[in-house]
């Protein structure tokens, strides 16, 4: 669970394949080692700071290999939980920029909806641009939210971009 920037028993055990993360989390809580409680009713929790930089160093050095399939049942988990930005960070961790570009593609509208424009783009920021230049609805998208800040300049390169791609996979 070193990978993690927060932790519930769920998601411990999604990312683990185990079923003990409860009670595995409220031991070391109660034995007061490294683990803070995010809310009230002790749901999520986070590792101190300093505990946490140790243990991502340790999961790097000692199972390299194993985080990319970590990251990928985090990314499922908060998909499936509606933590977009969550599962985009894990997705993108785990080298499945094609995931990542899925999730932030069905992001867009809703977001656009209810005014969280800012926060989309933080997450497209993520990205390369040749990445996001390769997908069309993407470039839309990215057209749209340049167009909404008022730099008609980078809107009107971005659904340059659109237009390019739809041309040259007209005949797909």
């Amino acid at each position: 669970v070193a990978i993690l920037d927060r932790l519930s028993a769920p998601l411990c055990d999604a990312v683990t394949g185990r079923d003990d993360a409860a009670e595995m989390l409220e031991r070391l809580e109660r034995a007061n080692l490294f683990l803070v409680p995010l809310d009230d009713e002790r749901r999520w929790y986070r590792f101190h700071p300093l505990f946490a930089d140790v243990l991502r160093a340790e999961a790097e050095r000692e199972q390299a290999d194993a985080l990319p399939a970590l990251h990928r049942r985090a990314a499922a988990w908060f998909d499936a939980a509606g933590s977009t930005g969550e599962a985009i960070t894990h997705a993108l961790a785990a080298g499945d920029g094609a995931r990542a570009a899925r999730w932030l593609e069905l992001a867009w509208r809703a977001m656009d909806r209810s005014f969280q424009i800012p926060t989309w783009n933080r997450w497209a920021a993520r990205f390369g641009d040749e990445a996001l230049r390769a997908r069309p609805v993407l470039a839309v998208a990215i057209a749209w939210s340049r167009l909404t800040d008022g730099d008609l300049a980078a809107a009107e390169a971005w659904w340059a971009h659109a237009e390019a791609w739809m041309a040259a996979h007209q005949d797909e």
